[in-house]
């Protein structure tokens, strides 16, 4: 669920105030009266009890660390900005929003990013201890190009001091050397890197490996800056790693690159197989994510306080729909068709009242990777298993909810898997399907063609090659600001995916003609941008629901599905 949709599930707005405040909504519109009349001790401390009693109460620790700021607590509001994102990770989603939080929190680091020169030994402590910054990096991929650039020259000065003698690491900067190695790692090692960082990086590599060999001590700091550009796990001292005792920084880095890889190659043998995986286009897809499992993430979600019924769920985002009621009592059976490192299966489980999910991939590294990262308050209530959609329908399950998001596309035949999918749907059942649109994808088409015609592969060392060869040339294409463009496998996914079809309204528009469909709408993120697209259609006359207007509409406008097309259907 996203942002809106938890505030509307809280009812979090009162409409008064009273001087003892009963509920969450009356307590937050008191905070926000004092905070209106430049209050800021009451506002804070109205603000803190509220989060007393709801933790991941969002609107609460935004209030909050404004407050703060208006206070000019800086590292008072850094703190809570941290806590917001421990508490509530689909904050860190909107990228844009977490950069200029970040410098409006840290001057320091605002200025550092306009300057073209980073010393690892003269960053400010201000940058290096800030909780938030901590925070973003150990938690989610850096989505802004020029934040990436100071990290990438700090991370390449943190090195070349590291192989220089004479020159040891103080104060604050092993702990944030952490902080970096985690992002690195988070980003598949996806920054770019000099001739003299690679020379550095193998002597660097020879010199841990020898003393590791000879049983002679380490520097934990001479640990982390490889951790920065090269996995721990995969590191031919690996093993010797385990058997140390390192400070908390490093042992958190050990734990990401080391423990948990091992954790989930363990757990690929126990993942059930449900299908055959075919040959051709469904075992090259298979191979892509086996090397590069997708999407990489840290933090699931916080749960709504109270999960919706489907129904609701659906009469929020289409109240002039005329859907039947799914009609699931109790249970409600979920299948997520293509689920990859298992986020969007986990926070479908925890949102949806009596939801019961099985996810299916082609990719077992994928499937052990969403394995490993079921909570305990979602045991028993998801499972993952590995699966061919095109050979699905044959499993002796049905479901009431069946979620395909940006899976079908990666099939040689689309329509055939969406059609094996329909076959475990009950009656009555709904589906929500993410298909790439042929108009919205067409610059990601040209620039594939580009990527081929000029040799690129899809390596590490080419993807990285192509990233800097964009910036070099002062390319300004819009998918250098998409996600996807910030880590390997995502850029891998989006410039060099092994397969990939495109498709119409009118071909959806026949396929649910065909195979007895009811449309009930296209979703838009963020609520707000669907409100818009629902109160401009009834503006022009149109129905939502006419597949035809939303063709002619989108040929005036065809980055409108520039993710992908995502609508929800109903089976007759």
């Amino acid at each position: 669920m996203n942002r809106k949709e938890r505030r509307a599930q809280r009812h979090a707005d009162a409409s008064s105030t009273t001087p003892a405040p009963r509920t969450a909504g009356d307590l937050l519109q008191q905070a926000r009266t004092h905070q209106a009349r430049g209050e800021w001790n009451a506002a804070v401390a109205a603000y803190k009890r509220l989060l007393a009693a709801q933790p991941d109460f969002i609107p609460a620790h935004e209030g909050l660390i404004a407050a703060c700021l208006a206070q000019g607590r800086r590292d008072a509001a850094s703190e809570q900005a941290a806590a917001l994102a421990a508490a509530a990770p689909q904050t860190l989603s909107q990228f844009a929003m977490i950069v200029a939080r970040l410098k409006a929190l840290v001057p320091e680091l605002a200025a550092a990013m306009a300057d073209a020169s980073v010393q690892a030994g003269r960053v400010p402590a201000a940058i290096l201890t800030n909780p938030f910054l901590r925070m973003v990096l150990e938690s989610t991929v850096v989505r802004d190009a020029a934040l990436e650039r100071w990290l990438t020259a700090l991370r390449a000065s943190l090195l070349l001091d590291v192989v220089t003698p004479g020159k040891p690491a103080e104060g604050a900067l092993p702990g944030f050397s952490g902080s970096l190695a985690r992002q690195c790692f988070l980003n598949e090692y996806v920054f770019s890197r000099s001739a003299a960082e690679i020379a550095a990086l193998d002597a660097l590599r020879a010199r841990l490996t020898a003393a590791f060999a000879a049983g002679q001590p380490v520097e934990p700091i001479a640990l982390l800056a490889y951790a920065a550009y090269e996995s721990l796990g995969a590191a031919p001292f690996a093993q010797a790693l385990m058997e140390r005792s390192w400070p908390p920084a490093l042992h958190a880095v050990i734990a990401q690159q080391v423990t948990e890889p091992r954790e989930e190659r363990a757990l690929m043998a126990a993942i059930p197989r449900l299908t055959p995986i075919g040959e051709g286009v469904s075992a090259a897809v298979r191979e892509q994510y086996e090397e590069n499992p997708y999407p990489r993430w840290v933090r699931l979600a916080s749960p709504p306080a109270v999960p919706f019924a489907l129904d609701d769920y659906l009469r929020l985002f289409f109240p002039a729909a005329p859907f039947r009621p799914v009609g699931a009592s109790g249970r409600l059976d979920v299948l997520v068709a293509g689920c990859g490192t298992g986020r969007h299966a986990l926070e479908l489980a925890q949102s949806f009242r009596g939801a019961h999910v099985l996810g299916v991939d082609l990719s077992l590294a994928s499937l052990a990777a969403a394995q490993r990262r079921v909570p305990p308050h979602l045991a028993g209530k998801v499972e993952f298993a590995q699966a061919d959609i095109l050979a699905i329908g044959a499993i002796d399950r049905c479901f009431d909810f069946i979620s395909a998001g940006g899976v079908l596309h990666h099939m040689d035949d689309p329509l055939a898997g969406w059609r094996e999918l329909l076959k475990l749907l009950k009656p009555d059942g709904v589906m929500q399907v993410g298909l790439y649109s042929l108009l919205a994808r067409k610059e990601i088409i040209e620039a594939r063609a580009m990527i081929a015609a000029q040799g690129y592969r899809p390596v590490p060392d080419d993807i990285r090659r192509l990233r800097d060869d964009l910036r070099a040339k002062g390319e300004k294409r819009p998918f250098m600001e998409l996600d996807d463009f910030f880590a390997m496998s995502d850029c891998r996914d989006l410039l060099f995916h092994v397969h990939e079809r495109q498709i119409t309204i009118p071909q959806i528009k026949a396929f649910l003609a065909a195979n007895g469909l009811n449309f009930i709408g296209f979703q838009f993120s963020p609520p707000e941008a669907h409100e818009h697209y629902r109160a401009l259609f009834a503006r022009q006359g149109w129905s939502a629901r006419d597949l035809d207007c939303w063709d002619r509409f989108e040929r005036s406008e065809p980055q409108l599905f520039a993710g992908m097309y995502v609508f929800w259907v109903q089976k007759a």
